[in-house]
């Protein structure tokens, strides 16, 4: 992972509105790079929760309202497929919660 010095002196937007200070120890660092995956990953939640509310509507058209067999079953295929990206990265999310408090609880019972 590129340091802030380097993002700076590539001329690379960061991914945060300020900088972190960078310490010794090496669980704090990991702990923030975690969070911000963590960050990346609950955008790509939000475009399976999407895919998921656009399948419905696009069979609740393709059955209900005429639009066709195949829109219909193009919108099953879509909303299995979001279903299980939007399971795999909610238990992804979820864990990785759960291991970033586990390293601050860490922290805090070390200091």
């Amino acid at each position: 992972m590129r340091t802030v010095k380097a993002q700076e002196n590539s001329g690379e937007k960061k991914l945060y509105r300020r900088k972190w200070v960078e310490t010794d120890n090496p669980l704090v660092n990991e702990a923030r790079a975690q969070t911000l995956a963590l960050q990346r990953l609950q955008v790509w939640l939000r475009l399976a929760y999407a895919a998921i509310a656009a399948a419905v509507l696009l069979g609740y058209w393709g059955f209900v309202e005429g639009g066709g067999i195949v829109a219909g079953v193009i919108a099953i295929v879509l909303g299995v497929i979001s279903l299980g990206v939007t399971i795999v990265l909610r238990v992804g999310i979820d864990h990785g919660r759960r291991n970033v408090n586990a390293m601050l609880d860490a922290l805090q019972s070390s200091s």
